[in-house]
C-alpha cells in the first residue's frame, strides 16, 4: 500500500509544509494521482477525481480569486481525496473555512515546492505501479506460506522467478529506514547485487528479490547442494548485501527447492530478531531456543494444545483468586529455576513451589516428578515466551 507519506517523500517534492495537520493523515492510502487545473464549474463538479486520489495543483486558474480557490478546495475535500498538495508558485490562498473542512474530513493539505505537476504525477504513478507488482508477488508468497505442498512450492518459485535449481536459500533484508521509498531504493540496489552475485558464482541458477510487506526477500537458487553447511557463497552474498547500506539481514538455511517456503519462514523469523536486537545479521541457526519456538508456533495443533493447558490454569485462577498461570509462565521463562522465577515475581521461592504443586494437580500431574512438569510448562508456554511472535 502506498501512503500520503510515501508520495511526499518522492524526489519531486523538494520542500513540503503542512497547512492543516490531520491525525494519521500521512498514513492515508493513495490509490491514484490527479492534477487539478480548472474550476469545478468546468469539470462537472470534479466528479473525475476519485476518493483516495492524491491531488497536486497550483490553483493557477483561481489566481487572485479567493472565493474560487476556497470553493475548489472544498469540493475536492468533499470528494474524499487522500490529500491535496498546493505548489506555491502562484501563492495559493487557503481560507480558514478550508482548513476547518480539511480537519473535519481528515484530508490533509500541504504547500510544496519542487517539480512540475507532471513530474510529481509520473513519479507517484510509477511508485503505485511498482507497489502493485510487488503486492502481487507478495500474495503468491502468502499462498505459499499458508501451507506446505512440495509441488505448489516449486510452482510458486518458478512463477516468481523461473527458479529451477536443486536448492534454494532466502535472505530477508530490512532497511533501517522504514518508509517505502527507502525500501524500493534498497530493492534496486539489492537486485543489482544479485545480478553480480549470479554472474560471479557458477553454481547459482537464479537470483532475484522482491518486496514482501515491510521487508525485502532475496532468493538464490543453486544448481547443486553446497559441499558444506556454511558455503563460501553465503558469506560472500551477505557481505555484498551489507555493503548496499544500513540494513538488517535474516538468513534462512539452504533447503531443497521443494522446501523453499521453510527457508522463507526462517529468514523472516531471523530478520525480526535482527530488528529487535539491533544486529546486522542473524542466521536461523543463531536463534537456538527461539528457532524451536518459532517452528513450534507454525503448528495449529501445537498452539491449540498449549492454549488448552493455559486455559485450565487460568480458569482455576479466576475461580480461586490464585496466580498459577502467571507463576507457571515465570518458571517456564526461567527454564525451571524456581529462585529466578521467584525474583521475577517478587515472591519467596517456597511460595513458587507451593503454587507449582497446585498447578500440577490442576493439570492432572500431581504424582509426576518436578523435572517432568517443568518440561511440560516449557511446552505449554513455548509460544507465549517466543519473542518472534506478536501476541
Amino acid at each position: 500500500m502506498i501512503t500520503v507519506a510515501d508520495i511526499l517523500a518522492l524526489p519531486a517534492f523538494e520542500w513540503v509544509e503542512p497547512i492543516a495537520r490531520c491525525p494519521g493523515a500521512e498514513a492515508r492510502e493513495v490509490r491514484n494521482v490527479g492534477i487539478l487545473d480548472c474550476s469545478p464549474d468546468k469539470d462537472d463538479g470534479y466528479l473525475s477525481y476519485i476518493p483516495g486520489e492524491f491531488i497536486v495543483t497550483n490553483l493557477g486558474f483561481a489566481q487572485d480569486d479567493p472565493e474560487l480557490s476556497e470553493r475548489s478546495l472544498l469540493v475536492l475535500i468533499e470528494r474524499g481525496v487522500s490529500a491535496i498538495a498546493l505548489k506555491k508558485v502562484y501563492r495559493p490562498i487557503v481560507s480558514k473555512r478550508v482548513c476547518a473542512a480539511s480537519l473535519e474530513a481528515g484530508v490533509p493539505l500541504y504547500f510544496y515546492d519542487g517539480g512540475y505537476h507532471e513530474v510529481v504525477a509520473y513519479q507517484a504513478l510509477d511508485l503505485i505501479g511498482r507497489d502493485g507488482e510487488q503486492s502481487s508477488k507478495g500474495r503468491i508468497l502468502d499462498n505459499l506460506l499458508s501451507g506446505h505442498d512440495p509441488q505448489a512450492t516449486r510452482a510458486a518459485l518458478f512463477e516468481l522467478a523461473g527458479t529451477t535449481g536443486s536448492t534454494m536459500q532466502c535472505i530477508a533484508v530490512a532497511p533501517r529506514a522504514l518508509d517505502d521509498c527507502s525500501l524500493y531504493a534498497t530493492l534496486d540496489a539489492l537486485a543489482a547485487v544479485l545480478v553480480d552475485f549470479q554472474y560471479d558464482w557458477d553454481v547459482v541458477d537464479t537470483a532475484f528479490a522482491f518486496r514482501y510487506h515491510g521487508a525485502l526477500l532475496a532468493f538464490v537458487s543453486y544448481t547443486q547442494p553446497p559441499a558444506r553447511v556454511r558455503s563460501r557463497s553465503e558469506g560472500d552474498l551477505i557481505a555484498r548485501i551489507l555493503a548496499i547500506g544500513p540494513v538488517a539481514l535474516g538468513v534462512g538455511e539452504e533447503t531443497p527447492l521443494s522446501d523453499g517456503d521453510i527457508s522463507v519462514r526462517e529468514a523472516l523469523a531471523a530478520v525480526k530478531t535482527a530488528r529487535i536486537e539491533g544486529d546486522d545479521v542473524v542466521r536461523w541457526a543463531d536463534l537456538h531456543h527461539d528457532a524451536f519456538r518459532a517452528a513450534a508456533n507454525e503448528s495449529r495443533l501445537f498452539w491449540r494444545t498449549a492454549a488448552l493447558h493455559r486455559a485450565l490454569l487460568e480458569e482455576c485462577d479466576d475461580a480461586n483468586g490464585t496466580e498459577l498461570a502467571m507463576t507457571c509462565e515465570a518458571v517456564a521463562r526461567a527454564y525451571g529455576d524456581v529462585r529466578r522465577a521467584a525474583e521475577t515475581l517478587h515472591q519467596h521461592p517456597n511460595t513458587i513451589r507451593y503454587r507449582l504443586r497446585k498447578a500440577k494437580t490442576v493439570l492432572g500431574m500431581a504424582d509426576s516428578p518436578d523435572r517432568e512438569f517443568v518440561f511440560l510448562l516449557g511446552l505449554v508456554f513455548l509460544d507465549q515466551t517466543n519473542p518472534l511472535v506478536q501476541h
